[in-house]
Formats: C-alpha cells, sequence, structure tokens
C-alpha cells in the first residue's frame, strides 16, 4: 500500500519542521511549503496530495486565500485541507469554514489529536473517503 501523501504550510520553520516529523514518523509521505504561493507551486505540479495541512498566518497569501483556490480547481477541489493555526477567534473559524476547509484546528494541538484527525480523513472509510473516490 502506498504511503498517503501530505503537504503542510506553514511559514513557521520550527513549526513546520516538527509537523512533518510527527507525520513522518506515523508512516506518512511529508512535503513542506513556507508559504502559500509555494504551496499553489507544488500543487501545480505533478503528483498528488491526499490531504494538506495549511496554517492560517502567512506572509503574501493566507492560509485561507491557499484553500479558496483550492476549492476552484478542479485537481485539489476534493483534497481534504485542514488548518492549524494560532487564530482562535470565532470570526477565524468562520471564515476558515467559508473558504472551504474540512478542519479548524488551533495551536499548540496534542500530536495525538492531530494524527487522530488525520488519520480519520486519510482512512479508506473515514468520512471523507466517498468524496475522495469520487475525485
Amino acid at each position: 500500500m502506498a504511503k498517503k501523501k501530505i503537504l503542510a504550510v506553514d511559514d513557521d520553520s520550527t513549526a513546520l519542521g516538527a509537523l512533518r516529523q510527527i507525520l513522518a514518523q506515523k508512516g506518512y509521505d511529508v512535503t513542506t511549503a513556507g508559504t502559500g504561493e509555494d504551496a499553489l507551486e507544488i500543487l501545480s505540479g505533478p503528483g498528488h496530495f491526499d490531504l494538506i495541512i495549511l496554517d492560517v498566518a502567512m506572509p503574501g497569501m493566507t492560509g485561507y486565500e491557499v484553500c479558496r483556490r483550492l476549492r476552484q480547481t478542479e485537481r485539489t477541489q476534493d483534497t481534504p485541507v485542514i488548518f492549524l493555526t494560532a487564530k482562535a477567534m470565532i470570526m477565524d473559524m468562520a471564515e476558515g469554514e467559508d473558504a472551504g476547509s474540512d478542519l479548524y484546528l488551533i495551536k499548540p494541538v496534542l500530536a495525538t489529536k492531530l494524527l487522530n484527525m488525520v488519520g480519520m480523513f486519510l482512512s479508506d472509510d473515514g468520512p471523507l473517503a466517498k468524496r475522495r473516490r469520487k475525485a
């Protein structure tokens, strides 16, 4: 069985490194990007990602903008998106939902919770399995 591929996007290199390590230790194939623009460039290239984890507050393009673009592109419109951010206000969460995210997690998050959520989204019988099969 092929490893599930995750794109993790965060402008904080320390947080991004920790996220990559947590996910890689569980056997996921993790690609990272430090900006929204870099993420979109990676996603426009060859290959496919099973899940995208986005920070919200990044210089240039925000995670919300990235997510909106993903939802407008046929290739990525059904790819699950998890926001992992320190922005914890109700209006921030509402904007994340409006942008098309599937889950909004607030930093700091326990590694076990993050891994449980990632596992749920990538499971072959999880809540998004039907949507992925359609894609």
